[in-house]
């Protein structure tokens, strides 16, 4: 599996506390403090309905990370809209898809690069990996073997990847494996602190003005500096093809 840049590594040695995120359920954990973190967006698909994003970006919120694709086959269909409104708002933009674990990487690969093609996107190309909805009977060792599938054929392409995750697929999937990669955690209770990550996924229970009801709010670990250069496109280089 190809590596990461420099700047990726330096940005994901950052240590944290792991608190677990299994399912959507609602938390008491408070939105992530402005003060410490100068750079917060929201995570959103279909289910979120209509937003508005000029008001969510005046609501100080820079960033939006979209569904594209779960699975092979899977296509949210808000996710053009919501991309286009959301840069038409000014906010920095990326694309999450959600990982299965019964099926194989490749094809899922395919899915998500024929729904992201060649648009504009500010953030990596996410993964999100979790067992939440996916099904237990899949070895750990199928798993990650399909998971980098996905991961290369990504790469191949010239994109950035990071993943997404929480206490469980962390320790499952990620730990002593996947390190290099910027990691997006869930931590729905406390601030993590003592694991590497890069964004906060702190509540899904969110509420903000643009939105007539929850939504995922999370914050970017690092300086304005950092931020600028994470989220300064979603190549390594110009692709190859």
């Amino acid at each position: 599996m190809k590596g990461v840049k420099a700047t990726y590594l330096l940005l994901a040695m950052l240590p944290l506390l792991l608190v677990s995120c299994s399912g959507k359920g609602k938390t008491t954990a408070p939105y992530p403090d402005p003060d410490r973190y100068a750079v917060r967006g929201i995570d959103i698909s279909a289910h979120n309905g209509e937003i508005d994003f000029p008001i969510v970006r005046e609501g100080g919120y820079e960033f939006v990370l979209i569904k594209a694709t779960e699975g092979a086959t899977f296509k949210d269909r808000r996710f053009i809209e919501n991309l286009r409104r959301a840069r038409e708002a000014g906010m920095k933009v990326g694309a999450y898809h959600f990982f299965r674990f019964d099926t194989p990487g490749y094809m899922q690969g395919l899915n998500f690069l024929n729904s992201v093609k060649s648009r504009q996107l500010d953030l990596p190309l996410v993964i999100d990996v979790e067992e939440w909805t996916n099904p237990n009977s899949q070895a750990t060792t199928l798993v990650l073997e399909r998971l980098g599938e996905m991961i290369d054929h990504l790469e191949s392409h010239g994109y950035r990847v990071m993943l997404y995750t929480n206490k469980n697929g962390f320790a499952r999937f990620i730990r002593d494996r996947l390190e290099g990669y910027p990691l997006w955690l869930c931590s729905l209770a406390i601030e993590p602190e003592h694991e590497r990550w890069v964004m906060w996924q702190a509540t899904h229970n969110g509420r903000i003005d643009g939105l007539s009801g929850p939504v995922d709010i999370n914050a970017f670990r690092g300086t304005r500096q950092e931020w600028e250069i994470f989220s300064s496109g979603c190549f390594h280089q110009p692709p190859t093809q």
